[in-house]
């Protein structure tokens, strides 16, 4: 996809998830309401199928092309797993599956696919009571196992979106083939994903407190003329400014490295910094905003209680830091330099 039909394709979403993705949408969605009507609206427009090729039925994107897509969803919230699909179309399509209609997530963990059988059980599944259907990625097997094959226990979580623990005992899948990507690198592409919806977070969590410190009136004068507030609103700016390039960056290298192994290093680097800023940029905007934040009727928290949840997926900053540390110290010191300007974290 080039640069000029990204954008429009972009800017024809963003309007779409302006329009469609309220906080009203979002609050219904957390009471425990599946938005049908946005799902099949998201469907028609070809979003879920952004990085599969027009060949095999999707938009024909690439990876870039619905991670540019992910960001935008994740400034705007939306409560639906269309990242999880996008992607998940994406493993499917690349293994020579077919990607079909209707909700999907990852159920990347500890399970074993022998002959075309699932087995295993992997918690924090996102949308696990409101997918149709799991994509099990093994070695380098990949399977699609529908959700009458599995059993579901729900464990909504702090942003009262849907995830579940998924138990796989023995379920026939309803595709299984060599996959395109190893399991390992399953988990790396799907925090890519999660960094890049922190990253549109984040960026709309530095806009909304912004915007709330120059209408907020006390002693007669807006509070972002305060420079206790100026000072906690830069800080906030810098941790954005981190989430986003390092998302940015492990995008771009994703991108051009390819899809088997491509920014391997960068994309570490990014989900464990995404996630630990991710804190902070909560932490500093509630705290810029007092309790408004928090109200029921503000959509700040919509935001911060998202990454507070994407920070702990497919990896905290702890998992992907600690996998980064043991590679280089496995590696010694005179892999160092190399190790840090090689693609991969792995020595």
């Amino acid at each position: 996809m080039d640069r000029d039909t990204r954008d429009m394709l972009l800017e024809t979403a963003g309007r779409f998830f302006t329009e469609r993705c309220g906080r009203e949408v979002v609050n219904d969605v957390e009471k425990g309401a599946w938005p049908a009507d946005l799902w099949k609206e998201i469907e028609e427009m070809g979003l879920p199928l952004i990085a599969v090729a027009e060949d095999k039925g999707g938009v024909g994107g690439t990876l870039a092309d619905m991670l540019a897509l992910l960001r935008l969803a994740g400034a705007h919230a939306v409560p639906v797993p269309l990242a999880e699909t996008a992607l998940a179309n994406l493993l499917i399509a690349a293994s020579g599956g077919e990607a079909t209609p209707g909700p999907a997530s990852l159920a990347l963990g500890d399970v074993k696919i022998t002959g075309g059988r699932v087995s295993g059980t992997v918690a924090r599944v996102p949308f696990a009571t409101v997918c149709e259907r799991f994509v099990v990625v093994s070695g380098k097997t990949l399977a699609v196992v529908g959700k009458g094959g599995v059993k579901i226990e729900a464990k909504p979580t702090h942003a009262g979106e849907p995830y579940g623990t998924v138990s796989f005992d023995n379920a026939a899948a309803e595709f299984h083939g060599a996959s395109a990507v190893s399991g390992e690198r399953a988990l790396e592409l799907a925090a890519l994903m999660r960094a890049m919806q922190m990253a549109g977070a984040a960026d709309k969590v530095l806009a909304t407190a912004v915007e709330y410190s120059k209408q907020r009136v006390q002693f007669g004068k807006p509070i972002s003329n305060f420079q206790a507030i100026q000072h906690m609103l830069a800080e906030l700016a810098s941790c954005v400014a981190a989430t986003i390039a390092s998302a940015e960056a492990a995008s771009r290298d994703a991108d051009e490295g390819g899809l088997a192994e491509g920014g391997a290093f960068s994309i570490a680097a990014a989900k464990s910094q995404c996630s630990d800023f991710a804190q902070r940029i909560a932490a500093i905007s509630h705290q810029s905003m007092g309790a408004m934040g928090f109200t029921h009727e503000h959509i700040l928290h919509h935001y911060t209680r998202r990454l507070w949840v994407w920070r702990r997926d497919f990896g905290s900053e702890s998992f992907w830091g600690g996998k980064i540390g043991a590679a280089y110290a496995k590696a010694g010191p005179d892999k160092l330099w190399e190790g840090l300007s090689a693609s991969r974290y792995a020595a």
